[in-house]
């Protein structure tokens, strides 16, 4: 049960983390690129560069364990979204440039509303005994962890961020702009080709989760995106010269595009078009 003064962004991160297919992904994710470090010494091992989409299916939703049966998922900071008077102080808060829309897309108008998010960690320490427990409740053998691998820990840090909303008269955002530190990681020391092999061995592992994992390595700090692939698209763009995912609902009602420059994250979202949300990256400034 979660505690009642929980704070919203810290329970939407933990849902993230216990969520099937994220959960793997994550664990991937923040311990890509990872070489053997010194044990207990935090070591920069991931920053977010790129994006890639990555198609689930339904079936993925539900196919792997939670990420807590193997071990502990501590969440900390995270403070907001909370709303700010004006882009003035939505970078006092956060440190962070306020994208500024220069032209409205259609059916969008008025001032937006700011809001501001804090930096956000968390932190997984892997668990052979929880592991093993909860293989065996699955009435499945747990494949012997590799040498390091239990009480590892790694840590993901991401935030602070900001966004300016437009809303339309149901209360429903129109447009949302928003920007962010992109995720980062550090690892407490293992080697990533280990962790890797062996998260391959886990069983329920989709073979979406298990292509992804086989390609990443040290030399590509790219943050997978799950995407339902029954229900959106995803396309590449450029924006200001740096490539761009565009995901797109396949009505056309809702679409959004992502970038990520200089480890910055920066989104535009609505319900637009495409080629809308395309438009209003390009011109922001």
């Amino acid at each position: 049960m979660r505690h009642p003064t929980e704070h919203p962004p810290r329970r939407a991160v933990r849902a993230v983390l216990r969520s099937p297919v994220a959960a793997a992904l994550a664990v991937a994710v923040v311990l890509a690129g990872a070489g053997t470090a010194a044990a207990n010494d935090w070591v920069p091992i991931f920053r977010t560069e790129r994006i890639e989409p990555v198609g689930v299916g339904a079936a993925d939703l539900v196919a792997l364990p939670d990420l807590s049966a193997y071990g502990d998922v501590v969440v900390t900071g995270g403070d907001g979204p909370r709303e700010v008077p004006d882009a003035a102080a939505a970078k006092a808060r956060t440190g962070l440039d306020v994208p500024v829309v220069r032209t409205l897309p259609r059916g969008v108008a008025g001032e937006p509303v700011h809001q501001v998010v804090g930096e956000m960690t968390a932190t997984f320490t892997f668990s052979a005994d929880r592991a093993g427990k909860a293989a065996a409740e699955a009435g499945q053998p747990l494949p012997p962890p590799p040498p390091g691998l239990d009480g590892q820990r790694v840590r993901l840090v991401a935030g602070p961020g900001v966004a300016g909303i437009w809303s339309q008269p149901a209360g429903v955002p129109a447009l949302v702009v928003g920007r962010a530190v992109a995720p980062r990681a550090l690892s407490s020391g293992v080697p990533y080709a280990s962790v890797r092999d062996y998260l391959l061995t886990l069983p329920g592992l989709p073979d979406e989760a298990a292509a992804l994992l086989r390609a990443f390595g040290p030399e590509r700090d790219t943050l997978p995106l799950p995407v339902p692939a029954g229900r959106f698209t995803t396309s590449r763009a450029s924006v200001h010269g740096v490539p761009a995912t565009v995901i797109a609902t396949r009505d056309r009602t809702l679409a959004a595009v992502v970038w990520v420059d200089g480890g910055v994250v920066t989104a535009v979202a609505g319900a637009l078009d495409a080629a809308e949300v395309l438009a209003v990256a390009r011109d922001l400034r």
